[in-house]
C-alpha cells in the first residue's frame, strides 16, 4: 500500500518545480502586457501591418512574352523570366513578421493570434494595437501615424544631400556605407487609449527588419527603461544583411 506520507514525498517537489516554474513566465507575462498593452495579450484587434508594392503595368497590359521579374536559382539550373504578381512584399517583410509572431506567440493563446494584414486593409481603423513595418514612403498606416499630431518624436525628412532621414529631436540620421538606419517608436493610440501603435521602419530594408529584431530582442529591458505608458523613439543602426548586428544609438523619450 502507498501511504500519504509516500504520494507527499513523490508529488511535492513535483508540484513545486511546476509552481517554480510558473513564476518566471507569469512575471515576462506582465512585463509584456505592460510594455505591448494589455490588448496584445488577448490577440484581438492586434494587428501585424506590411507594405505591399505594385508593378506599375498590370499583367494584362504586358506586352505578350516580356517578363517582368527574374528568379535566380544561382547555378543549379538557368535563370527564369518571370511575369510575376501584380502585388509584392520585400523580403524583410518575412523576417519582421518571424520576429512579431514568435514573441507573440510565447504570451497569446493559439486561437487569438495577432492578424498579419496589408497597410491598405486598415487605412480606416484605429481600434487595435497596431505593429506598423516600414517607413511612411512604402506603408500607409506608417504615413498616418507620422502624422498624427500627437507624433512628437520623430519625423522622415531629407539630409544636406537630399536623402532620406530620421529626424528625431533636431538630430538626422541618415544611411551610411553599409550601414542602413531605423526607428523604433511606440505611441499611445490616441483614439483607444487603451492600445499602443509601434513603428519599425528603416531607410532600407535592412533598417526596417534591424529595428524589428531590436524591438522583438529588447523589449524587457526597453519596458524596464519606458514604464508608465511612455512614448519613445529608439535610432537603431545595422549592417546590412545582418539584422543580429542592431543597436541603438540615439534614444529620444518627451
Amino acid at each position: 500500500m502507498i501511504g500519504i506520507d509516500d504520494i507527499l514525498r513523490t508529488v511535492a517537489p513535483e508540484a513545486i518545480k511546476g509552481v517554480a516554474a510558473s513564476i518566471p513566465n507569469a512575471v515576462n507575462k506582465a512585463r509584456f502586457k505592460n510594455f505591448f498593452g494589455a490588448p496584445v495579450i488577448g490577440g484581438e484587434n492586434v494587428f501585424i501591418v506590411l507594405d505591399p508594392y505594385e508593378y506599375a503595368v498590370s499583367r494584362s497590359d504586358l506586352p505578350p512574352g516580356q517578363a517582368r521579374f527574374v528568379k535566380r536559382f544561382h547555378g543549379r539550373r538557368a535563370d527564369a523570366p518571370v511575369i510575376g504578381e501584380d502585388k509584392l512584399l520585400r523580403s524583410c517583410s518575412v523576417r519582421v513578421t518571424k520576429y512579431a509572431a514568435e514573441a507573440f506567440a510565447k504570451f497569446q493563446a493559439k486561437e487569438k493570434r495577432a492578424r498579419i494584414v496589408l497597410d491598405e486593409e486598415v487605412i480606416n481603423l484605429w481600434d487595435g494595437s497596431f505593429f506598423c513595418f516600414g517607413s511612411a514612403d512604402c506603408n500607409i498606416k506608417t504615413f498616418d501615424i507620422e502624422n498624427l499630431p500627437q507624433n512628437n518624436l520623430y519625423a522622415l525628412g531629407f539630409d544636406e544631400d537630399r536623402h532620406r532621414c530620421f529626424v528625431v529631436n533636431g538630430e538626422r540620421f541618415s544611411i551610411a556605407p553599409r550601414i542602413d538606419r531605423g526607428i523604433v517608436a511606440r505611441f499611445l493610440n490616441p483614439y483607444f487609449t487603451e492600445h499602443f501603435l509601434f513603428i519599425c521602419a528603416g531607410l532600407g530594408e535592412w533598417g526596417a527588419s534591424g529595428a524589428a529584431y531590436f524591438l522583438f530582442d529588447q523589449w524587457r529591458r526597453l519596458n524596464a527603461r519606458f514604464r508608465n505608458r511612455r512614448n519613445f523613439c529608439l535610432v537603431i543602426e545595422v549592417e546590412t544583411n545582418s539584422d543580429q548586428s542592431a543597436k541603438e544609438i540615439h534614444a529620444y523619450s518627451p
